[in-house]
């Protein structure tokens, strides 16, 4: 801020600026004043360039004026973002005597773009002589404003009136987008006795009224105060909702109602914009009456609020409910919940029963029961909520006591099969850095930075509740998974199956704890190779994660197995070494273990137990020395993840040969080819008969030299009977390579399997085979033959298995209506 003020020339100039100005959501950016007196006339310019708000966006801003001779100057410029003027009003303050008089300038006034006139005789007068409205009506197109008084002596009853006038003409400079509220106002607002005891009476009716989106009908408000010390309302909303408000709202000797609420309709179709979108695709309507009696401090509610055929997508949660024929009461003890039913788009039920209890609706205590089975709570996905998604399925037991004090809430929470809970940990952009602590800018005058105590906000309003008490078992079935998405940018998670039992609680300080074991049965994480893609790595039985206290601080001891097939000569580093081409089935096992955000990763290689003994265990003996050696281990897994073979000393040399290589790749591409276009060929051509083809390369070491090995498997197939009996006999044919000992290349039927229903449904079937294996390379081809009874049946839970056909028949036909509801 800069200026000079000259008392001899009794002049004033001032250069103000504000780079940014917050309060609590309102952002102000670049404010200037500027205040220059020339001749006996003040001139000022106070320009904004942006204003900002959840709600509000202005940018381009300006106040502008001059003051001169008992006149103040007034224009008001609120542009848009390419500062073209969207509203102007300009005009004059003019003292005369002790009142004040304001008139518009006909010339300066837009409202949305668009231009208005205004009579030029136009003026509002007001001071002590009392208020005096002329000719101030102001009109564009069919729309009307008209503020008059009946007679030209202040005081005189003054009428406003609206005719097709637009609620976004006046709600549109504020909004982002489109105006939150619409509508036409036609009506009329009388106002008489100003001077003594000011009596209005309106009568105005709103066509069209919508929220956002969302029609809500026509709105018909009639209110006076006609009656001494009382207000008589009568408002009435018609169309798409139907609802009724009247009564009296009596201003003396105190203040009281005495109001009725008449809901006949409420659609809950239009309203997912009143729900700020926390609504959708709703059906079903709401109706009830209720009596609100009492002073506003303690007001008495009686009556029913009605579901009726209700539902919607609850959009958080993107979960179906639907609340087909229920009640909450308001009585004199509170709001009764009347074992309130929440049904899921499977049709499981959630049931709330008991209330809250309160005589005067400030002061609150809690008797609510919320139960749930196998309720599916989520149905999400990422896109509805990128950081906590996916399906839950609950069975819980929550009790709610205590009042707004300190709520009591103890609960028993099942998670249950079926579920499939993803839960992505927060990133930080490595882009970004962390500002907060680099440069601080503090008010060395000010308290702590003077040496003195800060002053304590012991005037800001606090929540009435002072704590919650929260006890909560948590339970978790085997069967349910649940996924830690580690890293959302390139796709590392975790997913987990098994058991735990846990247990929540919260002090009234706010404090949290956790604590029990997740003990893992399954599951499996996936990594991220560099560039090379991902490798799923599967958890091994026996993994735990244990929670001691802090949520946010579990301990991990996961170990997951990723199985790679490669040959161990570029370990073993021997070329001369051609058995150790041949191929092994070697483990990658990764370790996670202390915190689970900030997990410790560590690797071990290893073979299977009966592998161990391969190359006379030399192999084996290899990987013992690569595990004691951290670089060596962490150069071969990540060669092992990335290459599928192992680094040999020199990183661009692998001793295996073709193993891995473009022309090992190549063959393995064309023989998936030959495999589609040979069934394909099949399919059309031979009818009757189900023929399969199969074209496998490998690489085959047996010899001492690398010989590329090519195998033909054909299958065939024939349904007899009426279905009841399949043959089925196939053999596989060398093409390419050594022959294994014992086999045949004229044997067309080397394998053969016939299988026959004993049950016209084929739930119990008699099977022989024959079959021709090729055990190894010194055992050659062997023959196996058997027979055997199988059990074949579809279930969703064990004890299904042993139903009858006519009793599994009839549940399915009863559950097909339920089916057709949902979703």
């Amino acid at each position: 801020m800069n200026g000079l003020i000259d008392t001899q020339k009794d002049s004033l100039l001032m250069n103000a600026s504000f780079p940014q100005v917050v309060y609590g959501d309102y952002r102000v950016d670049s404010t200037t004043l500027v205040l220059n007196n020339n001749s006996n006339k003040l001139d000022y310019r106070l320009r904004i360039h942006e204003i900002q708000s959840p709600s509000i966006a202005l940018t381009n801003s300006e106040i502008n004026g001059e003051a001169f001779e008992n006149k103040l100057g007034l224009n008001i410029y609120l542009r848009d973002s390419k500062r073209k003027d969207k509203y102007v009003i300009g005009g004059t303050f003019q003292a005369i005597d002790k009142s004040y008089r304001f008139s518009m300038d006909p010339t300066k006034l837009l409202l949305d773009y668009q231009k208005w006139t205004v009579s030029p005789e136009n003026f509002i007068q007001f001071g002590p002589a009392g208020v005096l409205a002329n000719q101030f009506n102001l009109s564009q197109g069919t729309q009307s404003l008209n503020i008059n008084s009946t007679s030209n002596t202040p005081n005189a009853p003054l009428r406003v009136e609206f005719k097709d006038f637009q609620i976004e003409t006046l709600t549109k400079f504020a909004e982002k987008d489109t105006a939150l509220v619409g509508g036409l106002i036609n009506g009329t607002v009388d106002v008489k006795d100003l001077a003594t005891s000011a009596k209005f009476e309106t009568n105005l009716t709103i066509d069209r009224l919508r929220y956002q989106k969302d029609q809500l009908g026509t709105l018909r408000v009639a209110v006076n105060n006609n009656t001494a010390n009382a207000f008589e309302v009568n408002v009435a909303l018609s169309g798409v909702h139907e609802l009724r408000v009247n009564g009296f709202y009596y201003t003396g000797p105190s203040s009281n109602m005495d109001l009725t609420l008449n809901i006949d309709k409420i659609d809950m179709k239009s309203l997912e914009s009143v729900s700020m979108g926390q609504i959708k695709k709703g059906t079903g309507t709401i109706t009830g009456a209720m009596s609100i009696k009492g002073t506003p401090a303690a007001p008495k509610v009686l009556g029913d609020i009605k579901f009726n055929q209700v539902g919607f997508n609850a959009t958080y949660v993107n979960s179906y409910f639907r609340m087909p024929n229920e009640t909450i009461s308001f009585t004199n003890q509170g709001v009764n919940f009347n074992n309130f039913t929440v049904l899921d788009s499977l049709n499981q039920k959630a049931i709330i029963s008991g209330g809250i209890l309160t005589t005067d609706y400030k002061n609150f205590k809690f008797n609510m029961d919320l139960n749930m089975n196998n309720f599916r709570a989520l149905n999400s996905t990422a896109a509805d909520n990128e950081m906590v998604y996916g399906t839950v399925f609950i069975t819980s037991r929550v009790a709610v006591r205590g009042d707004m004090n300190q709520p009591d809430v103890n609960a028993s929470i099942n998670i249950l099969k079926g579920t499939k809970f993803y839960f992505a940990l927060p990133t930080a952009d490595p882009a970004i850095i962390e500002q907060e602590g680099i440069v601080q800018f503090i008010d060395a005058d000010a308290a702590p930075y003077n040496g003195k105590a800060a002053l304590k906000n012991d005037s800001i309003s606090k929540s009435p509740i002072k704590g919650i008490n929260l006890t909560a078992n948590l339970r978790i079935d085997s069967a349910a998974e649940l996924n830690v998405i580690v890293d959302p940018s390139n796709g590392d998670a975790l997913a987990v199956r098994g058991d735990a039992n846990l247990t929540a609680t919260m002090d009234p300080s706010g404090k949290t704890s956790l604590t029990g074991r997740y003990q893992i049965a399954d599951g499996s994480y996936k990594l991220s190779v560099a560039a090379l893609g991902q490798k799923q790595f599967k958890l091994v039985s026996g993994s735990s994660i244990v929670w001691t206290g802090d949520p946010m601080s579990a301990n991990v001891n996961l170990t997951a197995l990723y199985e790679v097939n490669a040959a161990p000569i570029d370990l073993l580093g021997d070329p001369a070494n051609i058995p150790a081409k041949t191929k092994l089935p070697f483990q990658v096992f990764l370790m996670m273990k202390d915190q689970l955000l900030k997990p410790t990763i560590s690797f071990r290689l290893d073979l299977p137990e009966n592998e161990r003994g391969a190359l006379g265990g030399e192999v084996y003996t290899r990987l013992l020395q690569v595990n004691r050696d951290e670089n060596e281990l962490n150069k071969q897994v990540f060669a092992l993840l990335a290459l599928n073979r192992f680094m040999a000393n020199n990183p661009f040399q692998s001793l295996a040969g073709g193993g891995g290589g473009a022309s090992t790749l190549a063959r393995s591409s064309v023989s998936k080819l030959l495999t589609e276009q040979l069934n394909n060929l099949a399919s059309d051509l031979i009818q009757g008969v189900d023929i399969n083809f199969g074209v496998n390369t490998s690489e085959d070491y047996s010899s001492g030299a690398l010989q590329q090995k090519s195998d033909l498997e054909v299958g065939l197939s024939k349904k007899l009977l009426n279905d009841r009996l399949t043959v089925t006999v196939g053999s596989s044919f060398g093409l390419e390579g050594p022959q294994a000992p014992g086999a045949s290349s004229t044997n067309i039927a080397g394998n053969v399997n016939v299988e026959y229903a004993l049950s016209a449904d084929g739930k119990y079937r008699l099977r022989a085979y024959r079959r021709n294996q090729n055990e190894s390379i010194i055992e050659g081809q062997i023959i196996e033959t058997g027979l055997g009874f199988a059990l074949v049946v579809d279930y969703n839970k064990f004890k299904e298995v042993f139903q009858s056909r006519k009793k599994k028949a009839r549940l399915i036909q009863e559950q097909k209506p339920n089916d057709e509801t949902t979703n």
